[in-house]
């Protein structure tokens, strides 16, 4: 959009001269720090971030993010070189090593410019706001951002990794910076324009069409399934070509098409990309655990980095999966990867840190490599063979001369050519598994960023109820329990106003939507998992105070900043599924699940006014919605209404734990036993539904309602006649 303006343009080719090209795939590139003993260590190092502290002793005189260094900005005249990244980025290592380390690159920023450093996960607020900027403007992004501002935070110029000398076709660093530098001195008035317009574009990006109607249901779930459909890679999984991203929204989304519809092909594009994914390098197979995406279209090379994020989400639709197949591939990889989490990111407040670095000892995947003679060398003769072939270990390896462990074939099938039941080659390959795994924690491991991030491990949170219900093993619920109540003694103030992250358990950064949204989620999850209404009154506690500080009145929808919070420009909203949901997205589910629960219809009503606006958008770009295309589902197909009755002497309920094991996306879920006068629970949902003598489940859907129900042969088939497809 701004790159077609002839301002822009010429700010674009002004910079870049004839040296830039868009779409470019950067070589992979070792990282070694360069020796900065005896350097001061700058503002950074009072901060608390992982990734701020890495380049707290950078001979860069960086601020973080704060009115201190635009205030000096405009005292000084200078633009802002605003950098933004994370810890686990291997291209932020890169441009840090070979810039930011460098003493004359690091003059030249001092002199030139006021320079801010940004952890996104912080911040995520303001990397949303330029990572758009720079999207519009070059039609790519990521990170590192590097991003060139006035004094009044507003961005003129931006890109992503910069090399420290002319290649890959780019300009280096330092001809940029003084490019920039005699653009802010000299062409004031063209950068003031440009500005206006930037304004403008923002501004009009955030104004939806407030007179849409409920959207087309049929017409959005078809487009929705045929743009998966025709994305859809039939051999490896997954949509699209390399690199290849988990797309956990789509899936989610299919397992509901198939749930409601019976569409075959539905659910066979998930089982089998999350057979693909559970197969290839993308997942750790020694100690579990998903890498962030696949570099290849096979899912075979990672790119190496492990998100809580990508864990958490990825572990509650493995879970799904199992439900509805029953297959325990998808149970095993669930639970694998709730163990990883429990095991590597765990902090001693029982609550999980934010990510695993991709490189150990500046190579990326060290960690997680093998060479053949050290497994050989590790494993008795007895399991060699067998692990070699299962996991396709070879002596050339797959990567760099070393070897990514990966499945082409079943267990099963293997197995037979050792004289080996499926069950015992199992066991010899895990007993195997768990030889390398103890070995590689040996190694120098990978840089853990410890921060604790509310709406991150809100996602695990869900995770773990779910992981809990699909294996019965207490301990997954007990580390849901655990984090959960932190929180809320911790992240959560009496109004309902909650904190996204704290700093030395003084400094706190306020919540954002997403933040608001993904708690709320985990509350109503575990309420769901163990019937404990203080669970559903904090739900609506906080979903009570977003609307009142997060609501757009205008329109409809949810702003991703407090309405007291800080604006870089104009306030925004996060309305696409990008790497996780969007807030504003899952939102529309807590309210729909909240109105089901409580009977409250304001919550209906706020949900289908966000539907309305975004009518257009979801009919014609759902893939961009999947979200809000699955909570339209709920809308529109109505959920399962289940109703269980427990004699006053039964602690545990048969039924609950079938309902829990069996995949149904949409679904209210309450006791009638433990109600108090003081319950918010809708009374439509317990009413003369109470049988003293024994358990009893009632199903309604749609306003029709079921006989009680005392068996769960019964059980069953009550939902199957319902049309509503659970295998």
């Amino acid at each position: 959009m701004f790159k077609r303006n002839i301002e822009y343009r010429f700010f674009y080719f002004y910079v870049n001269g004839e040296s830039t090209r868009s779409g470019i795939n950067l070589p992979k590139e070792k990282t070694e720090s360069k020796n900065m003993a005896g350097v001061p260590k700058n503002r950074l190092a009072s901060e608390t971030s992982p990734y701020l502290l890495q380049h707290a002793e950078n001979p860069v005189d960086w601020y973080p993010w704060g009115e201190e260094a635009f205030r000096r900005a405009g005292q000084e005249k200078k633009p802002v070189l605003l950098s933004i990244g994370y810890s686990a980025c291997h291209w932020c290592h890169v441009m840090a090593h070979e810039s930011f380390e460098d003493l004359p690159i690091a003059q030249l920023m001092n002199s030139l410019f006021i320079s801010i450093k940004v952890d996104r996960e912080e911040y995520p607020d303001v990397d949303h706001f330029y990572q758009t900027f720079v999207q519009l403007t070059t039609g790519r992004g990521g990170w590192p951002l590097t991003v060139f501002l006035t004094p009044e935070k507003i961005p003129f110029y931006g890109g992503t990794y910069f090399p420290s000398k002319n290649r890959y076709g780019m300009i280096s660093f330092p001809e940029l910076l003084h490019r920039i530098s005699d653009l802010f001195q000299n062409e004031s008035e063209k950068i003031t324009r440009n500005s206006q317009e930037i304004r403008s574009i923002f501004e009009k990006m955030d104004k939806p069409d407030v007179s849409g109607g409920i959207p087309d249901d049929k017409k959005t779930f078809q487009n929705l399934y045929r743009t998966l459909e025709k994305a859809f890679d039939p051999i490896h999984g997954g949509f699209g070509p390399a690199p290849k991203f988990p797309h956990a929204s789509d899936l989610n989304f299919l397992l509901a098409y198939y749930h409601y519809t019976g569409t075959s092909d539905a659910k066979k594009m998930v089982l089998q990309t999350l057979q693909k994914m559970a197969w290839g390098g993308i997942y750790d197979q020694i100690g579990g655990g998903f890498h962030r995406y696949s570099t290849d279209e096979k899912w075979l090379v990672p790119h190496f980095e492990k998100m809580l994020y990508d864990n958490a989400l990825l572990a509650s639709l493995y879970a799904d999966a199992y439900r509805l197949s029953g297959d325990k591939i998808y149970r095993n990889v669930s639970q694998q990867t709730a163990d990883f989490v429990l095991r590597e990111l765990n902090s001693p407040d029982n609550t999980f840190y934010a990510a695993l670095d991709a490189d150990s000892e500046g190579e990326e995947g060290k960690y997680y490599l093998w060479k053949h003679d050290e497994i050989l060398s590790l494993l008795d003769k007895d399991s060699q063979k067998l692990f070699c072939e299962y996991y396709q270990i070879s002596e050339a390896g797959n990567f760099e001369g070393k070897n990514i462990p990966h499945v082409l074939r079943p267990l099963e099938t293997i197995s037979k050519n050792y004289g080996l039941s499926a069950s015992q080659a199992e066991k010899k390959i895990q007993d195997a598994a768990d030889i390398l795994l103890e070995k590689r924690q040996s190694r120098i491991q990978p840089l853990l960023d410890n921060k604790v991030l509310l709406d991150w491990n809100s996602m695990m949170i869900s995770a773990l109820w779910k992981v809990c219900e699909i294996s019965g093993k207490i301990r997954y619920r007990q580390a849901a329990e655990k984090a959960l109540n932190y929180f809320l003694d911790t992240h959560v103030e009496a109004s309902g106003l909650v904190y996204h992250f704290i700093r030395n358990d003084q400094r706190k950064i306020d919540g954002y939507i997403d933040d608001y949204a993904y708690l709320i989620q985990a509350l109503i999850d575990g309420f769901e998992g163990v019937q404990d209404e203080k669970y559903l009154q904090f739900a609506e506690k906080i979903c009570l105070y977003a609307l009142q500080n997060f609501w757009d009145d205008n329109a409809a929808g949810f702003y991703f900043t407090h309405k007291d919070g800080d604006i870089i420009m104009i306030r925004q909203k996060q309305t696409f599924d990008s790497s996780v949901p969007s807030g504003n997205n899952i939102m529309t589910v807590n309210l729909l699940r909240l109105h089901a629960y409580t009977g409250n219809k304001m919550f209906l009503q706020r949900a289908e006014r966000i539907f309305q606006v975004f009518q257009k958008d979801i009919e014609s770009r759902g893939i961009a919605f999947s979200t809000l295309v699955t909570a339209l589902l709920w809308y529109a197909k109505s959920p399962l209404e289940i109703t269980v009755s427990i004699p006053d002497n039964n602690t545990t309920s048969n039924f609950i734990s079938q309902v829990l094991r069996t995949y149904i996306p949409c679904r209210v879920l309450v006791r009638t036993a433990g109600k108090t006068v003081n319950s918010i629970i809708n009374p439509e949902l317990i009413e003369n539904r109470l049988v003293r003598d024994q358990e009893t489940a009632f199903i309604c859907h749609r306003g029709t309602c079921s006989l009680p129900l005392i068996d769960a042969d019964q059980f069953i088939s009550t939902i199957q006649s319902l049309n509503l497809h659970i295998r």
